[in-house]
């Protein structure tokens, strides 16, 4: 359980290095992030809204679920 946790909060480290050294070298794709961005606040509003706050959780952290034991071949 820990192990799974740490590995989370590394790979969103990872993310965040990752994402902030491209949008450094790659200046003209913040606007394309800036889009996304608003793109997944305004699902996370709608899902909030519709099914409420502790639903929305659980579908977030399903997702992530999902996206962690997929199997890669």
């Amino acid at each position: 359980m820990i192990r799974f946790l740490l590995g989370i909060v590394l790979g969103i480290f990872l993310f965040l290095i990752v994402g902030s050294v491209v949008l450094e070298e790659f200046p003209s794709i913040q606007p394309l992030w800036e889009e996304f961005k608003q793109h997944i606040v305004n699902l996370y509003d709608m899902s909030l809204v519709r099914y409420g706050a502790i639903t929305t959780f659980l579908i977030i952290i399903a997702i992530f679920v999902v996206f962690g034991s997929s199997k890669r071949i």
